[in-house]
């Protein structure tokens, strides 16, 4: 038997077939059912989508599809009850369970799908084939569960028909009851009544579809008592299970949205008590007996009870009397009448404070009418602030009445708009004008017909200006008065701006002038005939200007307004500077003197005019001096040729000092605190760091480097201005000049992501003779523009033959560029393409000028084309040679001896630079001798001979430069053999080294000491070379800001030396604190400047440079900053006693071990010291220093290079660039050929 025929009846069986009928009642049960059922699955579908939660969703939607499950489970079992087949039937507990199933499954299923946020048509005919298919298959599989007689047969046909209308109507129903609702086309309860009509038809439809198909085959059940059928029990019991089921979802959706709801109250609980509780208005909750039932913390804060105090006490306790018994009385009104005349409104009012204070406030009453009780909710703002301010402008509104009553003359404030009309003006008004202030201010007068109509015409052009530039204006008019007399009136006026910055009003005040105008027309008729014949001014016997005529003010430059007011001494020198000869004429002319002569004057603009001039006491009608008057006739042109030439002569003095000392001391105030910052940076190059620290190190480095180049910029600009700039020409390779030049800007231009390009045509790759470092110095300005002045993009450097014998460089970039109308200005000395250049990029605006005068030395061009926001191009034409390569002519490296064992004679009078000179040069073999002042060293040399003295410049008893005197004389007088002597001192002037120089010194050293510096002027002074000295390095060495002490160990020997005299020296302090002060006291400079500068040398040599630059403020104080050293004596104390602590720190973290002889130090290999030569080469070629890498050489090349490293470093000691560059370019060619050896 196929399987075919197990389960679908085939046409033609020969069994009989059972026919059956429906109890009517089971059947509209059965409907009634599932229509119900699926009624609750929709609403709790519907309600499942305002779950906040996910885990409430999927059980809502869990408990509607049990819900429609069940009453499709419980729709079928009712049906099937209401078909009797007069046969026992019994289902199969089993298959009668698992029947429920198929529709709980498909049920969950096509929920979830329609719960979905995004729902469409594929996902409701997914739904509706979902529950349809689990309608049929619950129905096919409870009709499997029945055990009976007759054979269960299906067919086919039907079954396919009542699966389809499961379908049909399951996709019509969620189609009615979601899918249109969610859409909003149809109101919520609609679609769940359609919905659920629908989806129960859908069940009971397919059920009884269902049962047409099935085929009873059999004969009925012999002995069947229909009476002892229990359908309608079971139907009944049936339904009951489903409605408690349907109860049961219910229950459990109606509780997941209890406690939604529950946590949203207290949310919004939450959100209400924060709300209330910052506040900054007190609010107040009271009930009908008037019992305070809340309050907010604002309310502690104003009245000082806190919340458990005034619950539950009566409001009236925060009112005093008598608002107390007027609200008790109100309260009793309102609950009896219902009237409220304040509810919903605000009202101001006094409160009580818990310590009896009363203040302001503002009350606003609403009411709250709850179901149970009646609440009053007060609002209240504490007014105390506002109060106070508006008695504060109470106050000061009387003041200003006040005031303008008392005010000279008539205040006003008049609007801008139409005639003027005025809004403000004091009672003095009727005084002035005959109509009182009311009349005005009313409008029933306006001011401006009082004016004269001519003057009217020029008032107020010139008010409407000053108020367009919102700024003061003063102006005299002539106005009538109500008696028809005319008056003079001086106005003085100014704008009144709105918040917006725009005038809005005009404030002012009007003086009657008619008496003064009357009397100083007078005057003018006295004067107007002298006005014509010569110059001729008034003066208060205090020399200040009262008047002048024409003929002075022309003659002098001025116009009345500028002198009126002013002294005298304007026309003499600088006001405020009067000697004693103008204060004793002023005096004399004030006790009646009159006084003649020729004098010298001043005009506006600083020229000299000598004038001829009387002046002549006025005295009043009681015999007393009240002006003078002044007479004056211009003799200038008899003294003009001879002032010039003495103001020329003056001039040119004044200027060649300014630039000497500007020259002189160019070098000592930038270089020396920027030596500091390269050393230092140094130093810390020199110690272990990560690669990135490195490279912020060297830039470092190289900014203060370039502020050394800012400075030989000037010293080059002023070189070439006074045409004494030289060019030196030298062979040189093109290639490695332009790689230079690359490299030493590659890194500022990675920083920048640019892209540096270098474009060199192979003809001129080669050799070529010209000046090499100022070729440099003009591409290094240049291309070192185009980067600063270039954000994105690229920089090239284009070099190419532009004819016989010249060579064109362009240097090409994508930056900002220059406007048309600058081009020719940016080779103007300080002068950028716009202001706004140097506070943007930086800058001086000397690289472009510099730039273009060396190309025009060296006799060639430079031009620039460039468009704004695209980029610029400067084009360098220059003639050039072909140039041979360069071979070694320098210096053989012929052996050089070290100095001979000397006898020494130092004179200095400080201790630590005796003794620290003496411990070094004792080590190096030397016999040496100590004097403490230039006495004493004379009376040395002449008790004894002496290879060499050290004498310090500055010394009590005889100064070094004396001392030095006497010696040349007493060596001449005497024939002795002339000693060398080397001057010390902490001054680097220029004129300093003269007066050394002039003195019979040989030589010259700076403090602090620098040995190496020192023993290479020795053997300069005795003609000895030397050789190279190892400088000990202590292993302790530390760097800090206020002690050196690497530096220190290496002057000292050792560290536990040098500390040990920086121990001795700082218990000198307070002495020499004491000393400072006295002389600051008293203003002794000389005693001030003295002890200064000796200590100043003294810490340099103790390598103290904290100290040391206090001292040297301190020698350089002058008068207009005197006061100023006071604070830096304290800054010396608290220095010293800082540095004590530091000394202290560093004993007992770093104990010193027993005291080891400085191992020397060891050579760098040849590659190393030309790595070191190069850098130092590409400095100098940009005219920049960097001590620490000179230093470096000399300590550690070899002894046959120590010449022309000397040399090297005195040329750049002394700014020659140039020289050392080429010393530079011939030690690079030794090393080069000893390398290949």
């Amino acid at each position: 038997m196929d399987w075919y025929s197990i389960f679908f009846f085939r046409e033609g069986t020969p069994t009989a077939l059972l026919y059956g009928s429906y109890d009517g009642w089971l059947v509209a049960l059965s409907a009634l059912v599932a229509i119900s059922s699926s009624m609750l699955a929709m609403q709790l579908t519907r309600l499942s989508r305002d779950q906040t939660s996910l885990l409430s969703q999927k059980l809502s939607l869990m408990a509607s599809s049990v819900s429609l499950g069940a009453g499709i489970w419980a729709m079928h079992f009712i049906g099937m009850l209401a078909y009797d087949i007069c046969t026992k039937v019994s289902y199969d507990p089993k298959i009668t369970m698992i029947s429920m199933m198929p529709g709980i499954l498909a049920s969950y299923y096509a929920l979830n799908l329609m719960a979905e946020n995004q729902l469409d048509y594929r996902k409701l005919l997914q739904g509706g084939l979902a529950v349809g298919a689990g309608i049929g298959a619950m129905h096919y599989t409870g009709m499997l569960a029945m055990q009976m007689v007759p054979i269960l047969k299906f067919d086919l046909g039907w079954v396919l028909i009542s699966v389809v209308v499961a379908v049909g109507l399951s996709t019509l129903s969620l189609w009615t009851g979601i899918f249109l609702n969610r859409k909003g086309a149809i109101p919520p309860k609609v679609s769940m009544l359609l919905g659920g009509l629908l989806m129960g038809s859908a069940i009971t439809a397919m059920h009884y579809t269902g049962m047409a198909s099935a085929r009873f085959l059999g004969q009925t059940q012999p002995g069947f008592n229909p009476d002892d059928n229990q359908s309608m029990t079971l139907a009944l019991v049936i339904t009951l299970v489903t409605i408690l089921i349907g109860i049961i979802a219910t229950a459990i959706n109606a509780l997941i949205r209890y406690r939604q709801m529950l946590a949203a109250i207290k949310t919004s609980e939450t959100r209400l008590s924060t709300i209330l509780n910052t506040a900054v208005d007190g609010i107040v909750t009271i009930n009908t007996t008037g019992k305070i039932v809340a309050c907010n913390e604002a309310v502690e804060k104003l009245f000082g009870w806190t919340k458990a105090e005034l619950v539950g006490q009566n409001i009236s306790l925060l009112m005093p009397e008598p608002d107390r018994s007027s609200h008790l009385h109100y309260l009793k009104h309102y609950q009896a009448t219902g009237q409220a005349n304040i509810m919903g409104k605000g009202r101001d009012l006094d409160a009580l404070k818990k310590d009896g204070t009363i203040f302001p406030i503002r009350l606003a009453t609403g009411e709250a009418r709850l179901p149970n009780e009646t609440l009053y909710v007060g609002f209240i703002t504490d007014l105390t602030q506002r109060k106070a301010i508006e008695e504060a402008v109470r106050q000061k509104d009387q003041q200003i009445q006040a005031m303008m009553s008392n005010i000279p003359g008539v205040t006003f404030r008049c609007s801008l708009e139409g005639d003027w009309n005025l809004q403000l003006i004091s009672d003095a008004v009727l005084q002035m004008t005959g109509w009182q202030a009311d009349d005005f201010l009313s409008g029933r007068m306006r001011f401006s017909p009082l004016i004269h109509p001519e003057d009217l015409a020029r008032v107020r052009p010139i008010a409407a200006e000053a108020i367009g530039k919102l700024s003061n204006f003063a102006v005299e008019f002539r106005i009538t008065d109500r008696s028809g007399h005319e008056k003079w009136i001086a106005a003085t006026a100014s704008p009144v701006l709105d918040k917006h910055g725009a005038p809005c009003a005009m404030d002012g005040v009007l003086l009657d002038i008619t008496e003064s105008k009357q009397r100083n027309a007078a005057y003018e008729g006295i004067v107007n005939a002298i006005n014509y014949s010569t110059s001729m001014a008034e003066f208060t016997i205090e020399g200040m200007v009262i008047t002048a005529n024409q003929n002075f003010l022309s003659l002098l430059g001025y116009t009345l307004p500028e002198v009126q007011g002013k002294n005298h001494a304007i026309f003499c020198r600088d006001e405020g500077n009067l000697n004693e000869h103008h204060r004793q004429k002023w005096l004399a002319l004030g006790r009646g003197e009159s006084i003649q002569g020729e004098f010298l004057r001043y005009s506006k603009h600083g020229a000299q005019i000598w004038v001829n001039a009387s002046y002549s006491p006025v005295r009043d009608v009681d015999g007393q001096v009240v002006k003078v008057v002044m007479f004056m006739v211009d003799i200038s042109e008899r003294k003009q040729m001879e002032q010039e030439i003495l103001l020329a002569k003056e001039k040119a003095e004044q200027a060649a000092s300014a630039k000497s000392t500007f020259l002189a001391n160019m070098s000592h105030e930038i270089r020396t605190p920027m030596n500091s910052i390269m050393g230092f940076t140094e130093l810390l190059l020199d110690t272990p760091m990560q690669p990135e620290q490195h490279h912020y190190l060297s830039t470092i480095s190289q900014s203060a480097r370039s502020l050394l180049y800012l400075l030989n910029d000037i010293l080059d600009s002023a070189k070439l201005e006074k045409g004494m700039l030289e060019l030196e020409m030298l062979d040189f390779s093109m290639r490695e000049l332009v790689d230079s030049v690359i490299s030493s800007l590659w890194l500022q231009a990675r920083q920048k992501n640019l892209e540096l390009k270098l474009s060199l045509d192979p003809q001129v790759a080669g050799y070529f003779q010209g000046a090499e470092h100022r070729i440099r110095q003009v591409l290094t300005n240049l291309l070192g523009n185009a980067v600063k002045f270039t954000e994105t993009g690229y920089v090239e450097l284009k070099v190419s033959p532009a004819g016989q014998d010249t060579i064109q460089f362009d240097i090409m970039d994508t930056g900002i560029g220059i406007a048309a109308d600058r081009l020719e200005s940016i080779f103007e000395p300080f002068t950028q393409a716009d202001a706004s250049m140097s506070r943007r990029f930086g800058g001086t605006g000397l690289g472009t000028t510099i730039s273009k005068q060396l190309v025009e030395l060296m006799h060639g061009q430079m031009t620039v084309t460039s468009i704004v926001g695209k980029g610029s191009c400067f084009s360098v034409t220059l003639p050039l040679k072909p140039g041979s390569t360069r071979h070694n002519a320098g210096e053989s490296g012929t052996s050089q001896q070290s100095l001979p064992p000397l006898n020494i004679l130092i004179a200095d009078d400080i201790d630590q630079n005796r003794k620290l000179l003496s411990m070094m040069l004792e080590k190096l073999g030397h016999t040496i001798m100590l004097t403490a002042n230039g006495q004493e060293a004379i009376e040395a040399w002449q008790a004894q001979s002496f290879d060499m003295i050290l004498m310090d410049v500055q010394m009590p008893v005889v100064d070094g430069l004396t001392a030095s005197v006497r010696i040349r004389e007493m060596e001449r007088t005497a024939g002795r053999t002339r000693t060398p002597i080397i001057a010390l001192t902490a001054s680097v002037l220029q004129q300093d080294r003269l007066a050394a120089k002039r003195a019979g010194m040989d030589g010259f050293a700076s403090k602090p000491i620098e040995m190496p510096l020192l023993l290479t002027e020795m053997e300069r002074v005795l003609n000895v070379s030397g050789s190279p000295r190892a400088e000990s390095h202590s292993s302790q060495a530390l760097s800090t800001k206020p002690i050196d002490l690497n530096k220190g160990s290496l002057l000292w020997g050792d560290q536990q030396t040098y500390l040990h005299e920086v121990n001795l020296y700082l218990l000198e302090i307070p002495r020499h604190s004491a000393a400072l002060e006295i002389a600051l006291r008293h203003n002794d400079h000389a005693t001030l400047k003295m002890t200064a500068h000796a200590n100043k040398g003294v810490s340099g040599n103790l390598a103290l440079p904290g100290i040391q630059s206090i001292y040297d403020a301190l020698e350089h104080l002058t008068t207009d900053t005197w006061q100023e050293g006071f604070e830096l004596v304290e800054r010396l104390q608290s220095s010293a006693g800082a540095l004590q602590h530091t000394l202290q720190s560093l004993a007992a973290a770093h104990p010193q071990p027993a005291a080891v002889p400085p191992e020397p130090a060891l050579l760098a290999d040849t590659t190393q010291l030309v790595s070191w030569l190069q850098a130092l080469r590409t400095l100098a070629a940009m005219a920049e220093l960097d001590d620490s890498l000179t230093n470096k050489l000399m300590q550690q090349a070899p002894a046959d290079w120590q010449q022309a490293l000397n040399d090297i470093a005195q040329s750049l000691s002394d700014f020659n660039f140039d020289q050392a560059v080429v010393g530079l370019d011939n030690l690079l060619k030794h090393a080069a050929q000893r390398m290949i050896l």
